[in-house]
Formats: C-alpha cells, structure tokens, sequence
C-alpha cells in the first residue's frame, strides 16, 4: 500500500516538474504598445495678438478642409490667401476612408499649437499634417526628427548550452549601409503615395549578422519635397538618427523604429525568425538543482504516504479493539 502510495505521487511530482521545464524552454513575448500622436509646436513668433488671430482665422478653414483633399490620393496642400499655408500625407497605401479619419484627427490635435505660425502632428495610424505661415522649410522644420521604436520581443528561454556560455549574435547595424540604404529609397519611388519598400538580409548592415534576418525600410517624402536630392538628404539624416545597436538581433521579434520628420518618413523594421530549442543538455548546477528539488518531493510524497499508512493503521487497530470488546461485553451478559 505504501509503495504504491509512493510510486504514484512520485510519478504526479515528476510530471509537474517536468511540465515546469517545458513552461521554461517557451517563448516569452513582450508587446511594446505602437500608438502615439507625435505633436511639435514651433514657439509663436514676437506679434500683436491682432495679427495671430487674423492668421488663426485663415489657417483654421484649411485644417478642416485638408483631410478631404488628401484622402483620395494620399497627399494636398493648400493655401489661403491669408497665408496660411497647410499639407497632409498619408503613409503607405491606405484606404480613403482611413486616410481621412487619420488626418481629421491630426487636424484637430493641431487646434492646440494656439497662436504658433508652424506645427506638425505625427499618428501611429500612418499619416501627417502640417500647417505653416508659408511654402518653405524653415530651419526648425528641416532638422526636427523625433523616433519612435515599438514592436514586440519573444525571447526563448536557454536552459544550457555545452560550455555554459551563451552564443553571441550580432546586435548592431552598420551606421554607414543604414543611411546609404536609405539614401537610395530617394530614387526607388519614395515621394509616391505607396511609399518605397526594400527588404534586405541583415547581413547587409550588419556585419556579423547570419540566418534570415530581415530587414525593410519604408519611405516617403512629401510630395512638394520631392526632388530626388532633397528626398535622400532628408531620409538620409532620418537613418542618422537611428541607434546603431539594441536591435536584438538575437532573438525571435518584430521592432519598429519610426523617424519622424517634416518632409520625410522613414520606418525601419527588423524581423528575426525564431532560433530552434536549445537542445536539454544539463549543465551540472541545473542538473543538480534539479535533482535536489526532486529529491525533495520524493521524501515529502513519501512521508506522507507513511503518515497515512500509520493513520489508516492505528484506526483499524481501534476499530479491532473495539469490535472484540463488543464481543466480550456480549459473551458476559
């Protein structure tokens, strides 16, 4: 009975720890969340309050009429003959539906700039607006970059390897190939409304990188930004602005940088398909580790087993004694 008792509760344990191992060699995922509304209001500039509100009065017609002049084809500016000067862009090839929806918010996240003559607003639903007191890049304008990383990880959790040591991987770009890649999205069709799209092995920017790890840039410039040298100049200071490294080239994962910028958009995504299972090959302190926490529920399962066999005996015993003293009790009478 008692070694039954323990043969099986020692089977359950084994099953649980084992499970728990199988828990440990699974991915972990880590999602980063990937909304933002990016907003950058240059400060107003030394005028009557007259004047701002005169200004104010010709640029609000314009954001509430920009999203409907955009959404068609992804991209309008317009300009009032108060000069109030705005334009939209829709990033990649969304529907018109979207492509409205996403700049009416813009829109109206730009009422709150309050009297400056030049702002932007960046979503994460893929679209910009602007608004400024003229036709031209200001200085402010051309050197604004803001980036913006999401995605997710998984990260697979190593139990051992051979010499106990993890492999390295490669965890950074080469700087020089980011910007000359995305120079050349300037003459790959970045200023249409489609955007450019190239996908490269990592092993183009980095240089110990191996496997299939991808790489895609995506670009796209405005579309009155869109000679073919202001459109590299623009998206080559954007790659400028990307870290080199932590780009975790050494695990499963999906990251996403977005560089934001008044003429220009560039999205870096790097995708790392996911490496096998470390095989279980037990270094000793894990075996031993292991083998003790075993032990452990082995000798509890077991003292347990031999507290109730103890128990179920000493209530038999009573019951016996009890049962013969009904006897003796019924022979004397």
């Amino acid at each position: 009975m008692a070694s039954a008792c323990a043969l099986t509760t020692i089977a359950i344990l084994a099953a649980i720890l084992f499970y728990v191992l199988l828990l440990l060699s699974r991915a972990m995922e880590l999602r980063f969340a990937a909304s933002y509304a990016m907003l950058d209001c240059a400060p107003p500039p030394a005028s009557d309050e007259a004047a701002a509100a005169a200004f104010r009065d010709t640029l609000l017609p314009l954001l509430a009429a920009l999203p409907a002049a955009a959404a068609p084809t992804g991209f309008a500016s317009l300009r009032s003959g108060g000069g109030a000067f705005a334009r939209g862009l829709c990033l990649g090839d969304p529907s018109p539906r979207d492509c409205l929806a996403c700049l009416a918010a813009a829109a109206k996240k730009l009422t709150g700039c309050g009297a400056s003559r030049r702002a932007g607003v960046w979503r994460s639903e893929g679209c910009f607006l602007a608004y400024a007191d003229g036709n031209t890049s200001s200085p402010h304008e051309g050197v604004f970059r803001d980036v913006v990383s999401f995605g997710e990880e998984v990260y697979r959790a190593v139990i051992s390897v051979n010499d106990g040591t993890l492999p390295s991987y490669p965890n950074c770009f080469d700087k020089r190939a980011l910007v000359a890649l995305a120079q050349s999205l300037a003459g790959r069709g970045a200023a249409n409304s489609s955007g450019a799209r190239v996908v490269t092995d990592a092993a183009a920017l980095s240089s110990n990188a191996t496997g299939k790890n991808a790489v895609t840039l995506r670009a796209q410039c405005a579309r009155d930004r869109a000679a073919a040298a202001e459109c590299g100049r623009c998206l080559g200071d954007s790659a400028r602005e990307v870290r080199a490294c932590g780009w975790g080239l050494d695990g499963e994962h999906e990251r996403v940088a977005d560089v934001l910028g008044y003429n220009c958009f560039l999205r870096i995504e790097t995708s790392v398909p996911p490496r096998p299972v470390a095989k279980y090959i037990m270094q000793p302190v894990v075996l031993a580790l292991c083998a003790a926490i075993l032990l452990v529920l082995v000798v509890t399962a077991v003292s347990a087993c031999v507290r109730k066999k103890r128990g179920t005996g000493n209530v038999a015993a009573a019951a016996a004694a009890a049962a013969a003293g009904q006897q003796v009790n019924g022979a004397a009478n």
